[in-house]
């Protein structure tokens, strides 16, 4: 307290009408430990508002609150660039390349000063007339053409102010998350188109096997075919010739069959009507008389040389 008030006298001198006035005040370092200690015990509403804040995880709490002014003021780089053309690829073998390259897709805008104004602008006047030459020039040009009434403001046109202050804002706070969300939006895009190029390849791949197998197949039909053709008209011969043989033997065994009955039915027919003949005469004979007479005649004999011969 000594070397301050000597400090004191020296920058202002003490009189008889002047007045020190001192102020206690606590410093940082003594200050620090009795906050550190009122937060990690019971912090208040407005403390646990700025631990939120700092991202500083209360007690009771496993893991640090995300917050959501974590990602400002950073700026967003894509993990890989984009893809280049190959140097040989050619939609038509007349296309010129050397005249006519590809439009290569930049990765990041161009860079640009004042927000909106292309660094390409500046560089020319720059190697003329320094730094500051480029902002002179549009400068005193934009004074001209307002001073001229070249380019005319409206009314409202001091909300232009405000909405780049917005766009600021923005850019600033939820730019690094816009780019973030945007690029991811890109490449889901792009492995969506990807599929359905291996999705085709994958069917070109296999039209390819199908095919090399048809032409494998073709190829030895083609080699094959003489003998198959060959064998075929063999095969087609012995079936032929097997079926006039079981028609012949067929149209054989119906024939001898039809003459066997015819035959049968001839041997039939002059046995019923010898047979017939027969009892006819007999019946006839019989009731002749003198058949009878001379049959019991031939009897008697009979019975007799018998008779004797016993």
């Amino acid at each position: 307290f000594q070397g301050t008030t000597m400090s004191l006298s020296r920058c202002l001198p003490l009189g008889q009408n002047a007045r020190v006035v001192i102020i206690p005040a606590r410093f940082a370092h003594a200050a620090a430990p009795q906050a550190a200690a009122a937060t990690d015990d019971a912090p208040n509403f407005f403390q646990k508002l700025a631990l939120r804040f700092q991202g500083v995880p209360l007690k009771g709490e496993a893991h640090a609150p995300k917050s959501m002014f974590e990602d400002c003021n950073k700026e967003w780089s894509a993990p890989e660039p984009l893809p280049a053309i190959p140097k040989d690829f050619k939609e038509h073998p007349d296309r010129d390349l050397v005249n006519y390259p590809y439009p290569a897709r930049p990765m990041y805008p161009p860079k640009s000063r004042l927000l909106m104004m292309p660094d390409s602008w500046f560089t020319p006047f720059q190697k003329v007339t320094g730094v500051s030459g480029p902002y002179l020039f549009f400068g005193g040009l934009f004074a001209f053409l307002v001073n001229k009434e070249l380019w005319v403001f409206e009314e409202q046109g001091h909300m232009t102010v405000g909405w780049i202050i917005f766009y600021l804002l923005v850019s600033r706070t939820a730019g690094y998350k816009i780019d973030q969300g945007l690029y991811q939006g890109y490449q889901d895009r792009v492995n969506y188109f990807k599929g359905l190029i291996q999705e085709d390849l994958k069917d070109v791949v296999e039209f390819k096997k199908t095919s090399a197998a048809q032409t494998e197949s073709l190829s030895a039909i083609k080699e094959a075919l003489p003998t198959a053709l060959k064998e075929s008209m063999a095969l087609q011969l012995e079936a032929t010739y097997r079926k006039n043989v079981q028609t012949v033997a067929t149209e054989l065994k119906r024939r001898v069959d039809y003459l066997k009955e015819t035959e049968e039915t001839k041997a039939r027919f002059e046995k019923e009507q010898l047979l017939k003949l027969i009892n006819d005469s007999v019946e006839k004979q019989i009731n002749d008389r003198s058949f009878k007479d001379q049959y019991l005649q031939n009897a008697i004999q009979q019975l007799k040389g018998l008779n004797v011969q016993l």
